[in-house]
């Protein structure tokens, strides 16, 4: 990895990772992590990463949502901060890079600056966007999208969320001490631009040899949250021909999710959640909850797929004749994201400088990231670095060492790439 300028410190930046991850969150299995947003563990990062920004110089705030914006001060004192964003939490299951990779590097950059003495144009802002994975309050970036104020739930209904204990948002952001003054709005607290490191999660980089991908768009994604409803009864008195079995329709109604997706080619669709009401080996249930995550490239796409889907509902509750039913009782979506050319330039021109053109290749992005609503508000762009075998969400996600100090390299250099051009008046 050959740079003209700064480097990153890429031992540094892997020892950190590991050993954040190994204090706070991380699993049995000795790679895995579970660092559900605004937990224990959650706080306790949140509140060394706290301590090591400030100890950089950064003036640090948080917002109604939590967020954490660590802000390293610039020449122009005017100017929205250059921002470089992700996130510290994770799934119940996870791995150490998702995310996580994101905010070390972050920190990384702040680190490199800081020792070297570089001033910067912009101010430069670390961000720990909150509640990205969805895992505990539902509603995947969530507090970025409350931040771009184009979400639809919008900052109260997110703090109304309970999690599966019955713990509110706002209780939890208040117990932790994250329950900021600022304003989550990207109105009264904006930047000038928005950089993401992310693995990839997936396996097309490896497959192609490539180092880096330059991330250029997001597919559209839209979830909805499924009650079935039927009649609770006895398991062993009730005969099977007048039985309101939610749990049988509930099934059918999952398998048809599937089958929809497969039958049309128009995108994915998943149901990674299912709650039954009574959870009874000796009753009939008579409510089902599930969750439908639907994504396709287009926007367009995702609403046909999801007309197919709910088309072959009806269908199969027609066929049941038993008296259940299903409603939508809510719906998140995440349109689909064209990036800023200018935060696209900044990352290509950086990543072939550091590895050669033939290294780095554009990418659109399959998961949801939380730039998906940065850019709603201003410009932004990912960079991608592999994902061995494309795994994530899963205790064996990897991304070797190297690829992660490259990574880093390519934020701090697109970072600075933007910030020479904002100060020569281009962007």
């Amino acid at each position: 990895m050959a740079s003209k300028g700064v480097n990153i410190n890429g031992d540094r930046l892997n020892s950190t990772l590991q050993s954040t991850c190994s204090q706070w969150g991380a699993l049995s299995t000795g790679t895995g992590m579970c660092r559900l947003t605004l937990t224990q563990e959650d706080k306790e990062v949140r509140d060394w990463l706290v301590k090591e920004c400030q100890s950089l110089g950064c003036d640090v705030k948080v917002d109604q949502m939590g967020n954490i914006f660590a802000i390293r001060p610039g020449k122009e004192k005017g100017r929205k901060a250059i921002a470089m964003g992700s996130h510290l939490d994770t799934q119940p299951a996870g791995g150490r890079y998702d995310g996580i990779l994101g905010v070390q590097a972050a920190l990384e950059v702040l680190r490199t600056l800081h020792e070297n003495k570089i001033e910067t144009h912009c101010p430069i802002a670390l961000i720990d966007w909150t509640n990205e994975e969805g895992a505990r309050f539902p509603g995947a970036m969530m507090a970025s999208g409350v931040w771009s104020q184009k979400s639809t739930t919008p900052l109260e209904a997110c703090w109304a969320l309970q999690d599966k204990e019955g713990v509110h948002m706002k209780d939890a952001l208040e117990q932790t001490g994250y329950l900021g003054t600022t304003s989550c709005d990207h109105r009264e607290n904006g930047l000038e631009c928005h950089f993401e490191l992310h693995i990839e999660q997936g396996p097309i980089l490896e497959k192609e040899g490539k180092s880096v991908g330059v991330v250029t768009s997001v597919q559209g994604m839209k979830w909805f949250a499924i009650r079935v409803e039927g009649t609770e009864g006895h398991s062993g008195t009730t005969p099977m021909a007048g039985r309101a079995d939610a749990l049988v329709t509930a099934s059918r109604l999952i398998t048809a999710v599937r089958d929809a997706a497969l039958k049309t080619e128009l995108g994915v669709a998943t149901v990674g959640v299912i709650q039954s009401d009574t959870s009874s080996q000796a009753t009939i249930p008579a409510g089902v909850n599930f969750i439908i995550d639907v994504r396709c490239s287009t926007d367009d796409m995702v609403e046909q797929l999801a007309a197919a889907i709910f088309a072959e509902f009806d269908n199969i509750t027609a066929q049941e004749k038993n008296r259940t039913s299903y409603k939508i009782e809510r719906s998140w979506g995440l349109p689909e994201t064209i990036f800023h050319q200018h935060c696209v330039e900044s990352v290509r021109a950086s990543a072939i400088r550091l590895v050669g053109e033939n290294q780095v290749m554009d990418m659109k992005s399959r998961a949801g990231h939380d730039s998906a609503w940065t850019s709603r508000v201003c410009p932004t762009s990912i960079i991608f670095v592999p994902s061995k075998d494309g795994i994530s969400h899963n205790p064996n996600e990897f991304t070797s060492e190297e690829d992660c100090a490259l990574g880093a390299q390519t934020l701090l250099d697109a970072m600075l790439y933007y910030d020479r051009k904002v100060e020569s008046g281009v962007f």
